[in-house]
């Protein structure tokens, strides 16, 4: 993988479920807060240690800042990327597209180091079943060109109109221990469900 001695392995610990379309007054987030955890494999297979020894050679991977994932709107059946509405000049997708790597402890697996992608302001235009595609980059060099390093997809998921939205769900643990390290994630203790 871009820079990294070994396989990338790139994991929705998050994914999203429903989303409202944004209106004049309202622009609510795509439900819940997609997040994408990075793992890199070595050559014989084992997990890279994230954080090397003190004194062992090369940088954790979860040090580097030339990471960044990039989302993008799919078709919900086929790897079509979906990135204008039929007017040819608005964007299917607003709010933060792009996220930086985290190096945070992941609650999931004992605290450990670990690193996260984690698009808590991202929302989609329009009603209709989609899927994320998020795409990993990297930049390299002094030069800065962008290398295409991996791509995942989430499953499918559906944006409602703000009348027919069932309401958000409650934030997941891990969303709410990224929280509490600092990231911009908005938590919500109870379910709230549209009264009919």
């Amino acid at each position: 993988m871009c820079g990294v001695g070994g396989k990338g392995n790139l994991t929705f610990l998050v994914s999203p479920i429903c989303s409202p379309s944004p209106s004049k007054a309202d622009r609510r987030p795509i439900d819940p807060p997609p997040i994408v955890q990075l793992r890199v494999v070595t050559h014989n297979g084992t997990a890279q240690t994230p954080a090397p020894p003190t004194g062992g050679n090369g940088q954790s991977y979860l040090q580097n800042p030339y990471y960044f994932m990039f989302a993008s709107l799919a078709s919900p059946d086929t790897d079509e990327e979906l990135h204008l509405l039929k007017d040819g000049k608005t964007r299917c997708t607003t709010g933060s597209v792009v996220s930086s790597l985290y190096h945070l402890k992941d609650s999931e697996n004992g605290g450990q180091d670990a690193g996260f992608f984690v698009f808590p302001d991202l929302s989609v235009r329009t009603e209709g079943s989609y899927r994320l595609k998020l795409t990993l980059f990297e930049v390299i060099g002094s030069s800065g060109q962008v290398h295409h390093c991996k791509s995942i997809f989430s499953k499918p998921f559906y944006v409602y109109t703000a009348k027919k939205f069932p309401g958000m769900e409650e934030s997941t643990n891990l969303s709410c221990s990224l929280a509490d390290q600092g990231i911009k994630i908005r938590i919500r203790k109870d379910i709230r469900v549209r009264k009919r």
